[in-house]
């Protein structure tokens, strides 16, 4: 069983290395989708509910990679939160 002590690369394990890659690709790969609503102020492709439901999931996640001391999974929620706030915005505001 792996454990968090387990193949440290300074104070940061693989493991948790995998964290942060997984969530620079995640946000990468919705980057070009926040970009495209930016330019254009076009978000049919997200209803309320979906955009609703995308925060709340995120929040969740954000909460809990506070209580499992899991620092990529807090960056991950926050950075989603903050482009679903943005996608949200613009479809109130156009």
């Amino acid at each position: 069983m792996y454990t968090k002590d387990m193949d440290k690369i300074g104070e940061i394990s693989k493991l948790e290395m995998v964290g942060y890659v997984a969530v620079f690709l995640s946000i990468a790969s919705f980057l070009p989708v926040v970009r495209n609503i930016y330019r254009t102020k076009k978000t049919n492709n997200f209803p309320y509910k979906t955009i609703l439901m995308a925060l709340l999931a995120h929040a969740c996640w954000f909460v809990y990679g506070l209580y499992s001391n899991t620092s990529a999974t807090e960056y991950s929620g926050i950075l989603f939160i903050l482009m679903y706030l943005f996608i949200f915005y613009i479809k109130m505001k156009h």
